[in-house]
């Protein structure tokens, strides 16, 4: 809401008025680091009056607000207030007509000043637009001007007419920033989406293969490699390029934690080493049976020491305690169930892999089938005009 025209005339006398203590502390001797402070003052002083002479509201409002910012002189922010209320910029009006009182309480216009304020804030209430922000997850905390925390979406805000930047900030997902401009008593829908942090994590490749590269996410590194190189978790393809390779594969990275691969060169000729299913399970067979193998070892080297201590039970006191053979016979028994599992693990993966490399061979190639020719009709076709 605007004030009368006998206002307007009003605050323009007393901002020439304004004018006359400054040109008064501008002409006092000063010390000469401050005479140059003092005369950018005055120059931003006169700017802001010829803008505000010609209703250029808005300009002569900043340099009005340079020049108090230049001399301390508190009456300049009664000019800042009353530009910004001519120019149409309520909210700030009212910041700086508040901060005129709150440093001149005494002011002779401070009743004068104090019923302006209640006509802007009146002003202000009757023009307030209505915001309706939602989100896309739900929740997220909604920022006007980046620092004022005002709800969480979904949720509505009554803001002055004016442009705002919004910023919705949720965990674990990036920022959404958007600008808006909205008019006096104006409602608005506005839907901010925000998109997951990306986790990452990293992959270190290692191989035995000279003059290679590693390709990931669309960069190319060296090998060997001197670092692990950060990725995006979750499936990641890579490639190995250079030295006769000519390698591809896709892996899981965990995130937060690195994934290391030793890739031998011969590995690289068939293709991929997770490819092939049946080499696969043969290599996890031999890795069980090698294991197991393990496994038995310590376990019959166990029921050995334990056999030893009976015989020597036996030769010193003429008989054995019967718990420990216990122990000695069940050591001896699952030692012996780990070697034929060890065996048997063995004998599964050798043979699987050895029927995948005679069965590779004879894989006969499939000839493409013949593309069917199209249909005739006989039929007449109808023309149209």
């Amino acid at each position: 809401m605007a004030t009368s025209s006998s206002h307007t005339r009003t605050f323009k006398g007393l901002l020439v008025a304004c004018a006359l203590p400054l040109s008064l502390s501008l002409a006092l001797p000063a010390p000469a680091f401050a005479q140059d402070t003092l005369e950018q003052a005055r120059e931003r002083f006169m700017e802001g009056r010829a803008f505000y002479d010609n209703d250029e509201f808005e300009k002569a409002a900043e340099a009005f607000l340079e020049s108090y910012e230049l001399s301390g002189r508190s009456e300049l922010l009664y000019n800042v207030g009353q530009a910004y209320r001519l120019a149409g910029i309520l909210t700030e009006a009212e910041a700086y007509f508040q901060r005129y009182l709150s440093e001149l309480p005494g002011a002779p216009n401070a009743g004068e000043v104090a019923d302006t304020v209640i006509e802007i804030q009146q002003a202000i209430a009757a023009s307030m637009a209505t915001l309706n922000v939602t989100t896309s997850p739900e929740g997220a905390t909604i920022l006007v001007e980046e620092t004022e925390e005002r709800c969480n979406a979904p949720c509505e805000l009554d803001l002055a007419p004016g442009t705002y930047t919004l910023v919705a900030s949720l965990p674990d997902f990036d920022q959404a920033r958007q600008i808006i401009t909205l008019e006096a008593r104006q409602r608005e829908e506005l839907a901010m989406t925000l998109r997951a942090t990306m986790q990452t994590g990293r992959l270190m490749v290692q191989s035995d293969l000279s003059g290679a590269a590693l390709v990931v996410g669309g960069q190319s590194y060296a090998l060997p490699l001197q670092r692990p190189v950060e990725v995006e978790a979750g499936t990641t393809a890579f490639a190995i390029r250079g030295g006769g390779a000519d390698f591809s594969e896709s892996v899981e990275i965990p995130a937060d934690e690195t994934l290391t691969l030793f890739i031998p060169a011969s590995a690289m000729d068939q293709g991929g080493i997770f490819s092939n299913p049946r080499q696969s399970a043969a290599l996890g067979l031999g890795g069980v049976g090698v294991a197991l193998g393990a496994a038995a070892a310590i376990v019959g080297m166990q029921a050995s020491a334990t056999y030893d201590a009976l015989e020597q039970q036996q030769n010193t006191f003429g008989g054995v305690n019967r718990e420990l053979l216990d122990t000695g016979i069940s050591q001896q028994r699952t030692a012996n169930g780990l070697w034929i599992g060890a065996a048997v693990s063995l004998l599964a993966g050798g043979g699987l892999y050895a029927w995948d490399v005679l069965s590779s061979g004879s894989e006969e190639e499939i000839a493409p089938s013949e593309e069917p020719a199209p249909r005739r009709s006989d039929a007449p076709v109808e023309l149209l005009d």
